[in-house]
């Protein structure tokens, strides 16, 4: 095993495989492949460099929409008002939040006691090259409205993520393109594990993890794909995600009020960039969360993840299978640093398709 980072965060041993190949007359085959352990995360990934590019052919959007049409859509305007839930009156007097065209309202299956739900459009179906920076803005900006409603009248609330299903293989129960916000008294496991780390990290160095890290990773330069403003985006290196993971890290932000308008233009940008890399790979589909916090917190700089989500063909096969639900591994055919030199161009060049 061997490990990588200043703080020895990453871990990767290699393992090889042998078996008599039925495609060369039984010969003999040796393939070889990476258990990846992330220590900040707690992440342990399986990598197999072996099974090479990936070619995602994945369904038209209008296989979807016949299944889900906009006449039987809750959040198309049409229903919206009848079938949307509202805030209760000493909460929100108002029933629901608006900021252009984007509504928030609360989630009528909830995950938490504070979940909400943020349409974005009026649209029903928004592609993955409609969703640009305009598009995004009011509804990212309605999620913090929320949060500053909220965490005024509830001051005990002070653990925020803003969260995305986009499309079916996301996991997203309906097509039509919504946020989901979670506030709570206490963190998610997985926030809880990043804020240890920071801890355990600053009492061992006196220093803080995420400046390091993204110190660190800028200097390998293999999995840092891009600085825009204050945001590094990286290739995750033990990844959650078939597909691989994108991080982003908004540095020296240690609150989502402490995030300014600037910083929320660059991180809309960036993420329009990245989801005309998707479009350009053939993939549909996403899962994207926030972490944060409302309070001022040193050891949990305000970052998240985008994972590329994907239907295996040809049986339209989920991307998770016993390795992730049942050993708590992801197998992953994508190399993080593979995934980061295919990402650069497309934040080098205007987000544009490289030539």
């Amino acid at each position: 095993m061997t490990a990588e980072g200043r703080g020895a965060w990453f871990e990767k041993k290699i393992e090889t495989c042998r078996y008599l190949n039925p495609l060369k007359n039984f010969q003999e085959k040796e393939v070889a492949l990476e258990v990846r352990q992330d220590r900040i995360t707690g992440t342990v990934s399986r990598v197999l460099p072996y099974r090479g590019k990936r070619k995602f052919n994945q369904p038209d959007a209008k296989a979807y929409l016949e299944k889900s049409p906009e006449s039987l859509c809750p959040f198309c305007p049409a229903l919206l008002d009848q079938i949307a839930a509202r805030f209760t009156p000493e909460i929100f007097p108002e029933g629901r939040l608006t900021r252009g065209r984007a509504v928030l309202f609360p989630n009528a299956f909830p995950h938490d006691a504070f979940n909400t739900v943020a349409v974005i459009s009026e649209k029903h179906y928004l592609a993955l090259d409609e969703l640009t920076p305009e598009a995004m803005r009011d509804p990212f900006a309605l999620c913090l409205d929320y949060f500053r409603r909220i965490g005024a009248a509830r001051p005990e609330l002070n653990w925020a993520s803003v969260n995305w299903n986009y499309m079916p293989p996301s996991g997203g129960g309906l097509l039509h393109p919504h946020l989901q916000t979670v506030l709570g008294e206490r963190p998610t496991r997985y926030v809880d594990r990043l804020r240890r780390s920071a801890e355990r990290y600053r009492q061992k160095t006196g220093t803080d993890l995420w400046r390091d890290l993204i110190a660190d990773e800028c200097e390998k330069g293999i999995r840092h794909i891009a600085r825009t403003g204050s945001i590094d985006w990286l290739t995750a290196f033990a990844p959650r995600g078939m597909a691989g993971e994108v991080r982003f890290v908004f540095s020296g932000r240690n609150s989502l009020f402490a995030l300014t308008g600037e910083d929320w233009e660059f991180f809309l940008e960036g993420l329009s960039r990245i989801f005309r890399y998707l479009k350009e790979t053939g993939l549909v589909s996403f899962n994207l969360a926030i972490y944060g916090t409302l309070r001022d917190d040193s050891l949990l700089t305000v970052q998240g993840s985008i994972i590329p989500r994907f239907l295996v063909p040809p049986l339209g096969t989920s991307d998770i299978n016993y390795f992730e639900k049942l050993h708590d591994e992801v197998i992953c055919p994508v190399a993080a640093e593979n995934l980061c030199a295919e990402l650069r161009p497309f934040f080098l060049n205007g987000g544009q398709k490289p030539q």
